[in-house]
C-alpha cells in the first residue's frame, strides 16, 4: 500500500531567503511538492514503507533540510494515509481541483 503523507514546516525566527531556499532544495530533492499554502508539503512512499519509517524518513529529511540550510527552530507536523490529498483553488463561480501534484517516493 503506498503512503501519502502531508508534512507543514514552520521556520520559526529570522530565516533568510538564502536559508529558506536551500531548505526547500533539500526537501524536493527528496520528492516532496511543495504547495502554494505555505508550508505545506506532501510526498509518498513507496508500497514497501511502513508507517513508522515513513515517520523516521520524513523526520530525516526535515532535519537534513534544517541543516543544511542553518535552521535550527523548526516545527513540523506529519499525517500519513492510504488517499492522496486533495488540493483546489476556490474561484468566484467554483473550484478547480489540481492534479498531479504528487510524486513516488
Amino acid at each position: 500500500m503506498t503512503i501519502h503523507a502531508i508534512l507543514t514546516v514552520d521556520l520559526n525566527g529570522s530565516v533568510s531567503t538564502a536559508a529558506r531556499a536551500r531548505f526547500y532544495e533539500v526537501l524536493k530533492n527528496h520528492h516532496y511538492v511543495k504547495h502554494k499554502l505555505t508550508t505545506l508539503w506532501t510526498v509518498q512512499f513507496t508500497p514497501s514503507t511502513t508507517p513508522a519509517s515513513a515517520e523516521r524518513i520524513a523526520r530525516e529529511h526535515v532535519a537534513l533540510a534544517a541543516r543544511t540550510a542553518g535552521i535550527t527552530d523548526y516545527e513540523a507536523l506529519l499525517m500519513q494515509g492510504t488517499q492522496p490529498a486533495a488540493e483546489w483553488k476556490g474561484a468566484r463561480s467554483s473550484s478547480t481541483l489540481l492534479t498531479g501534484a504528487l510524486r513516488s517516493y
